[in-house]
């Protein structure tokens, strides 16, 4: 099986005998297994994003502090994890999987039930934002050692229930999360999602693999300090700048600071012996164009949902507990669709399957829209839910047709810089919208930034069909590496 790194030493720290681990990986659904696992660890980590963001009020007075300083308690793990997912994708790269993702796991359980001991705000504020950016690694790691065990035309398949579980974990959260608030307090939360994650790092030592290291490779620690100064200077101006004004210092010096420090890791990134992104990706449109069109749907994407709670507020009168059971069809037609798009993408094409996707997600703005002027309700969930159908229905596609642009020695920086692309467009877009929406209950101005959200999915649309159709979902981009033997193909996913 490739990638398993079946001849490689115990990662340190292994506490599972590597005779039970080769029974589990001999087993005819070790590849079940592998995912389910893998993928429970990847949701551990989204589970209380929504009903924590909910829950900000609350935790505000609990805390004594106001509602724009308990803010940071989702944007800094936010800009956290977009800055750290790409970096420490390519340490796995490197240095190999399974051992990323198992001391990513370990470091966020601590850090996790750490935060449930926050004696006040800034302490609360920091170790979320720890927690989160320990357990970013998990998610370019976990799809790195799902793709590198499955053969390449299986490869969407698993993809789509990827984006499926991603998209119910929220989901999940609202309703299990909110009811453990409400009996227990927001302290709760963290307990129970240290407890997940632990729970996923146990299941993680028994039957993730390793994938192939490279010895002797040097990590790239300029390029990796210079993205890191110039993405987090632009997320820090596009998502500060609404809250505290564009020309507020702090976002002057993020605006500064992001070109500065993006042109600084261009050119370190042409000069390095082993660059953390290869130049050669950067020239590679089949592996920029899915990743800057996921980027631009986001920007409507991201916009509309957090826009949504304002409008169903205001102009239908309703509550927050009613407003969270509006809105849980957007996830579940997203995980359906992704699913769906998974089995689709080899029978149809990549480039067919993503502009359409994009193409439903710009219909449904447009549906949305007059839903929200006309004060139909209906209308407007539907397109809500037509939303969630098609950005969902791409996402398997778009990770499968980057990774794959990237080649097995990259997955881990090709998923994280997909990653980080889509925080990147998902702040431009809540940024611009939240700002334009400003305090109006005027259904035209709510039918107006639909519109400008649908823009979005249609220009997302136009990169798409740049996408490339692989001409055998088996056979390896053409990057001059040699094709790993492809693994047996598993049983039904």
């Amino acid at each position: 099986m490739p990638g398993t790194g079946q001849d490689d030493q115990p990662s340190a720290g292994d506490a599972a005998p590597e005779g039970l681990r080769a029974r589990i990986r001999d087993r005819p659904d070790y590849q079940r297994l592998l995912l389910v696992a893998l993928l429970f660890g990847t949701a551990s980590g989204s589970y209380p994003v929504t009903v924590l963001s909910a829950s900000l009020p609350r935790i505000a007075d609990d805390l004594g502090t106001t509602d724009d300083v308990i803010s940071w308690v989702i944007a800094a793990p936010l800009l956290a994890f977009a800055v750290v997912t790409p970096i420490i994708g390519k340490v796995g790269d490197l240095y190999g999987h399974r051992r990323t993702y198992l001391v990513s796991l370990s470091l966020g359980s601590v850090m996790a039930f750490a935060t449930a001991l926050a004696w006040d705000t800034t302490s609360l504020i920091v170790l979320r934002t720890l927690a989160q950016a320990a357990k970013a690694a998990s998610g370019p790691s976990a799809m790195a050692m799902i793709l590198s065990s499955y053969p390449r035309s299986e490869r969407t398949r698993a993809l789509g229930i990827w984006a499926a579980v991603v998209a119910l974990s929220p989901a999940v959260g609202v309703v299990t999360g909110g009811p453990l608030i409400e009996w227990m307090g927001w302290r709760t939360l963290f307990v129970v999602h240290g407890a997940a994650v632990l729970c996923a790092m146990t299941a993680a030592v028994l039957v993730a693999p390793e994938t192939s290291r490279r010895p002797g490779v040097r990590f790239d620690v300029p390029g990796a300090v210079t993205l890191g100064v110039g993405v987090g200077g632009l997320l820090l101006a596009v998502n500060r700048g609404i809250s505290w004004g564009f020309d507020h210092p702090v976002v002057l010096v993020g605006a500064v600071l992001a070109p500065v420090g993006l042109g600084l890791f261009l050119r370190v990134e042409h000069r390095s012996a082993a660059p953390l992104l290869s130049p050669r990706l950067l020239r590679e449109p089949a592996f920029v164009r899915p990743i800057t069109a996921q980027a631009v749907l986001q920007v409507g994407y991201m916009g509309a949902l957090v826009m949504a709670p304002f409008l169903l507020e205001r102009r239908w009168g309703f509550q927050p507990t009613v407003i969270g059971l509006l809105m849980l069809p957007r996830p579940l037609s997203f995980a359906f669709c992704a699913r769906l798009g998974g089995w689709h993408d080899p029978r149809h094409g990549a480039r067919r399957v993503a502009v359409t996707g994009m193409l439903v997600f710009a219909a449904s703005m447009v549906l949305a829209g007059i839903g929200a002027q006309q004060r139909w309700l209906p209308v407007f969930l539907c397109g809500a839910m037509l939303a969630g159908a098609g950005s969902g229905y791409i996402r398997p596609t778009v990770a499968n047709a980057a990774t794959t642009a990237a080649g097995d020695d990259d997955l881990g920086i090709a998923g994280g810089s997909m990653n980080m692309l889509q925080q990147i467009g998902a702040a431009i877009g809540i940024t611009v919208l939240t700002a334009l929406m400003a305090d109006s209950v005027d259904g035209t101005r709510f039918l107006l930034l639909h519109l400008v959200a649908a823009v979005a999915g249609l220009v997302a649309a136009c990169l798409a069909t740049g996408i490339r159709d692989a001409p055998d979902g088996d056979d390896p981009p053409d990057d001059g590496r040699e094709p790993p033997t492809p693994s047996p193909a598993p049983s039904q996913v």
